[in-house]
């Protein structure tokens, strides 16, 4: 008897024992399938922040010009970077058609005039024959009219020729400044059309840049704003210069708000048309914080753009969605500028393996001090 209850106590406590055994490894094995996930804290962007822009050098005063008439190309030999001063000839057109008019027209005026003198003429032998009563009414009314008629058509006509030969001045281009050509818009012997560019030239001071700066930061700069300009053609100088124009009006094709920087100091070394960064701070002007998280963080779908946090519920953490906006992308990743808090877990690896409300558990949480 004593037997048999000694060998039933020891299968119960083997029962018991390899019980335990199973439920420790079915803990085991449900804990090995929950994911685990690395998570970061949200970086904290400066109120003011340092920004480079790209830009282009511009002279204060450019000028493209354009031919009033329209002709054949016959003179055309500057190359971009040529320097002209005032009143060098800078191309002309085939002036050939524009010669033969005035001709035409100045023949037409000699015709006019000689009309003319042949109605004064008459009109003044007509007015001594009706002083004498040798000349009707009607004689004089008609010389009168041939006259006066004659006078007009020799004004139109000196007219036209003041046109023709103004159409003919306008087969030359020359120079309205001295500067630089900029550049190059059409070939010689080309046909050129009225109003079609042929030429920007530049004045020789070229003491400004432009930006194109985005929706997301025009509203960061100010009129007057100091700023420091490099260039990429010119080592080791920095230029001093202000924001001195901000358009009011966004480009269709670009999206984006035309800046003006007038230099203090211009240089020779500054040609029109040089690449130039553009350096300033940015204000944020928002009074929520401004955030940074990795590139990679940040999803965007038909609802917009969008990163999973980690929310704790009951010691356990699960995957949740939170909706934001993004300003600029920087090589550290991007400006948020709502939807987060400073203590939220944003999922910085392994969102496509995740899913809304799915359970995980940190695998860097000794590296956030959790």
């Amino acid at each position: 008897m004593i037997k048999y209850i000694k060998a039933s106590l020891i299968l119960l406590t083997l029962t018991l024992l390899f019980s335990s055994c199973e439920k420790k490894q079915e803990i085991v094995e449900k804990k090995d399938l929950v994911k685990s996930v690395y998570v970061t804290f949200p970086k904290i962007n400066k109120d003011n922040e340092k920004r480079m822009f790209n830009a282009i050098a511009s002279s204060n005063n450019q000028i493209k010009l354009s031919f009033k008439v329209q002709g054949n190309l016959n003179y055309f030999k500057l190359k971009n970077g040529d320097e002209v001063k005032k009143g060098d000839l800078l191309a002309s057109l085939d002036s050939k058609p524009y010669e033969l008019k005035v001709s035409q027209v100045r023949y037409a005026h000699t015709e006019a005039k000689a009309a003319l003198q042949n109605a004064k003429n008459t009109y003044d032998r007509t007015k001594k024959l009706y002083i004498n009563q040798n000349a009707s009414v009607s004689d004089i009314d008609k010389a009168r009219a041939n006259y006066n008629a004659s006078k007009a058509k020799v004004n139109n006509v000196s007219k036209e020729l003041e046109y023709v030969k103004l159409q003919l001045s306008y087969t030359k281009l020359y120079a309205p400044i001295s500067g630089y050509i900029s550049s190059k818009f059409v070939s010689e012997n080309e046909n050129i059309a009225v109003g079609t560019p042929i030429v920007l030239i530049s004045d020789k001071l070229v003491d400004e840049v432009t930006i194109h700066l985005p929706e997301s930061y025009i509203n960061k700069v100010k009129v007057g704003q100091e700023v420091k300009v490099t260039f990429t053609s010119i080592d080791n100088e920095i230029f001093e210069g202000n924001i001195s124009e901000i358009s009011k009006f966004i480009s269709a094709n670009s999206k984006t708000y035309l800046v003006i920087v007038k230099l203090k100091k211009s240089s020779a070394k500054i040609k029109s048309g040089m690449s130039a960064d553009v350096s300033f701070l940015v204000l944020n002007d928002k009074k929520e914080e401004v955030f940074k998280v990795p590139s990679n963080s940040v999803l965007n779908d038909n609802k917009g753009y969008y990163v999973y946090i980690l929310r704790k519920e009951n010691n356990k953490y699960f995957i949740k969605r939170k909706n934001i906006s993004i300003g600029k992308l920087f090589d550290d990743g991007f400006e948020v500028f709502s939807g987060l808090k400073k203590d939220d877990l944003v999922l910085k690896a392994g969102m496509s393996q995740v899913f809304e409300n799915m359970e995980v558990v940190i695998g860097n949480k000794k590296e956030l001090g959790l």
